[in-house]
């Protein structure tokens, strides 16, 4: 492929999962860490397998092999996350398993791209220098390499929106791009979107986030993996158990250390996920006062499995996202669809597959 191709995508980068939607990949979910090529192949006998992961090499670290793929996080050597909540935007992994993201989203043809991007970010975030920090990242041309093949991504438009609206937008929009539920763009709705490593909370009315709806809690299902790996390691020290660890077993009643070993959890993890629940919806009780404002309330994010009990609870009608992990990212996907349409100069690329600003 020698031409350049137009292609809209949108990406939910989050501490646990990177989560991608575009023309060319409709969903794209994978952990949010990378190995070194190096630790890779010194990890070949635990069973990742090469035929399930891809390498990459970034242009910005010209030389450095990086390996991802479904299997990644079942790594047991130097596993290289994207966690992290202080100058996020600007760590190394973050930077560039953005970019390996961005490049799994397109087809496997070498050649060169034209990318309409919506992305988000915490809501606190919106508005502020990160909100800049994550155009600067995404926008401009990227080189990568996947399994030697070289693509050359030209990001030339970069929308960063409130995280939870990415939701609320797969409910109102097809994939065509069409709006769909009317009555979602003239709506006041609460959304709750529990993640990795963070909770957002966000008032939407009309499609507008309203500031004084707005929270992040720095609490998210990392949390109580990293006090179930505490427990866990306090009761038997050699376990060596990490949240990573953890939440690969998370669904079991034991926490399996060997075939000889085996710690029950059940009883701390009841305890633990009670205690989180109780004090995100405290949280929530606090900023969300008159909830009865809301001509609906949603629930959201990879946490929804686990916590969803508790605010079905406290919140009888609310409504649970099906396909928490995809939802955000194919809504900012649908988003960036209506956007294209709307945008004389990349509508036109979109129709006659030329470069965008040729």
């Amino acid at each position: 492929m020698s031409e350049h191709v137009f292609i809209v995508m949108g990406i939910d980068h989050g501490n646990g999962y990177f989560k991608g939607y575009s023309d060319d990949v409709p969903g794209l979910v994978l952990p949010s860490g990378l190995l070194t090529k190096d630790s890779a192949q010194r990890e070949d006998s635990t069973g990742l397998g090469g035929n399930t992961m891809n390498e990459f090499e970034s242009s910005l670290y010209a030389g450095e092999r990086y390996v991802w793929g479904p299997s990644i996080d079942k790594a047991k050597g130097r596993y290289l996350s994207t966690y992290t909540s202080e100058d996020r935007y600007a760590q190394k992994h973050y930077k560039i398993l953005s970019q390996f993201g961005i490049a799994s989203l397109l087809r496997d043809d070498e050649g060169a791209y034209d990318v309409f991007l919506v992305t988000g970010c915490p809501p606190r975030e919106k508005g502020t220098k990160r909100e800049q920090e994550i155009i600067d990242l995404f926008k401009g041309t990227h080189i990568v390499q996947i399994n030697n093949t070289d693509k050359i991504i030209h990001v030339k438009e970069c929308k960063v929106l409130p995280q939870p609206l990415g939701s609320i937008l797969d409910l109102y929009i097809d994939e065509t791009g069409t709006i769909v539920r009317e009555e979602i763009g003239t709506s006041y709705i609460g959304i709750v979107d529990i993640g990795s490593g963070t909770t957002d909370f966000d008032g939407i009315d009309a499609l507008k986030a309203i500031p004084e709806d707005r929270h992040t809690i720095s609490i998210g299902m990392y949390e109580i993996y990293q006090r179930l790996a505490d427990h866990i390691n306090n009761q038997h020290p050699d376990a060596n158990a990490t949240p990573k660890s953890v939440e690969l077993q998370f669904s079991q009643d034991v926490y399996q250390v060997s075939k000889r070993l085996a710690i029950p959890i059940q009883e701390a993890k009841d305890k633990i996920v009670r205690e989180t629940a109780e004090y995100l919806i405290n949280e929530l009780q606090v900023r969300w006062r008159h909830r009865s404002k809301f001509d609906m309330v949603i629930l959201t994010g990879g946490g929804v499995n686990v916590l969803a009990p508790w605010f079905k609870l406290f919140i009888k009608d609310i409504h649970i996202v099906e396909d928490v992990q995809l939802c955000n990212a194919r809504g900012f996907y649908k988003l960036g669809l209506l956007m294209a349409k709307e945008h004389s100069e990349f509508a036109a690329a979109k129709q006659s597959n030329v470069p965008v600003g040729s």
